[in-house]
């Protein structure tokens, strides 16, 4: 058995081309013995036939290739014949879905139909119920409003007899009012005379386009080379600012800094120019709870309005925002104010209009960023222009 294996090898291997000398090695190699090979490897080394037994081989790779050819081709027309009838029994399948949902859709759109017509005649009666009630409410409304007169009328009377009693009052009661009346004016604060340098400072924010410009919020000149401090949520998701000033022009506007967690920003107006009209700080340490400021600013894309109110608190902190501290007060804002100023009666800044209460429940509840904490914002800022 070892000699034919020993045969075999040597066999393949001189029709593969390979020398006597790399045969004898590889053989050693494997472990035999040169004696139990020698005869073998002599006996190859003296056929001449390789060229007739490489022919056969060559034959048996052309029939080995055929063969393979024929067993793929029918494979593949297998595979095809299959694909097909699994596609033929797929559109019968979708076919038959597709009536069911057909079917299913018809029913319902009977359904709603049905349904439909029920709550119109549902809602009919319902109208018919409302007119019977709102009959029935204007009769008695009727019948409450001439009661109503006929008290009037009574009350009337005796309006008039304390008219009378009233109108006879002593000097000194006439006097202690006009008292009270004058120190009620001397209570009230007079801004006629901030409001018009107010306006001059105060610019709109905005997005332009062909046709139009689209406010998105206030902001107030704080020097005379067009620097801007408005809100870091205004301008915040801007590309391009189109900046309004009071009398109508419009500038580009650069974003110089951004503080978005105390939501402060400031712009820089793209001119040459270095006369604007601006506001001064005011020291927001010096503001109490009573005194009277306004806000300017754009709301709701109306330039130049200006509403007052009083402060409410000069330290509020609100949730989500610990760190910081907000001047309350009743001023009324809306949107577009953000970024605006709030003005003390002397027409100093002495807060940035931020963030509002609204809602049902909610009025009177404004807030804005203290002029101390925006001006230390504003000014490292600058420094990292």
């Amino acid at each position: 058995m070892v000699d034919k294996e020993i045969d075999d090898y040597v066999k393949v291997q001189k029709n593969l081309g390979v020398s006597d000398e790399s045969i004898r090695k590889s053989l050693i190699d494997a472990g035999y013995l040169e004696e139990s090979f020698k005869h073998i490897l002599a006996r190859h080394s003296k056929r001449p036939s390789l060229r007739r037994e490489f022919e056969i081989n060559i034959k048996h790779v052309l029939y080995l290739n055929l063969v393979i050819v024929i067993v793929f081709g029918s494979i593949v027309a297998y595979m095809t014949y299959d694909y097909n009838n699994k596609i033929a029994l797929f559109d019968e399948e979708s076919e038959k879905i597709v009536g069911v949902l057909h079917d299913q859709v018809s029913m319902q759109s009977q359904s709603i139909r049905a349904e439909v017509a029920m709550l119109e005649s549902e809602l009919s009666d319902e109208l018919d119920t409302i007119k019977t009630k709102i009959e029935d409410i204007d009769t008695s409304v009727s019948h409450e409003i001439q009661t109503v007169h006929f008290e009037s009328l009574s009350r009337d009377s005796k309006l008039s007899e304390s008219i009378q009693q009233s109108s006879n009052r002593s000097l000194t009661s006439l006097s202690s009012f006009g008292q009270e009346l004058d120190s009620f004016r001397e209570s009230s604060v007079d801004f006629s005379k901030v409001i018009p340098d107010a306006i001059k400072a105060v610019v709109t924010l905005g997005i332009k386009g062909t046709g139009y410009y689209s406010t998105v919020g206030s902001g107030v000149i704080i020097d005379s080379h067009g620097y801007i401090v408005t809100n870091y949520h205004v301008v915040d998701e801007l590309s391009d600012i189109m900046i309004k000033t009071h009398d109508g022009t419009e500038y580009s506007a650069d974003i110089i800094g951004k503080n978005a967690e105390w939501d402060v920003a400031v712009v820089k107006l793209r001119t040459e120019k270095s006369n604007f009209d601006y506001l001064e700080w005011a020291d927001s340490e010096d503001i109490v709870v009573g005194d009277h400021v306004i806000a300017v600013g754009n709301p709701v894309g109306f330039e130049s309005t200006v509403t007052e109110g009083i402060i409410s608190n000069t330290e509020r902190r609100i949730t989500g925002n610990s760190d910081i501290e907000y001047i309350q007060s009743d001023v009324a804002l809306n949107a577009g104010n953000s970024g605006g100023p709030l003005i003390d009666k002397n027409g100093g800044v002495v807060g940035i209009n931020t963030l509002k209460y609204a809602g049902t429940g909610y009025e009177g509840l404004s807030f804005a960023l203290r002029s101390n904490d925006v001006q230390g914002l504003v000014y490292n800022i600058l420094l990292e222009e």
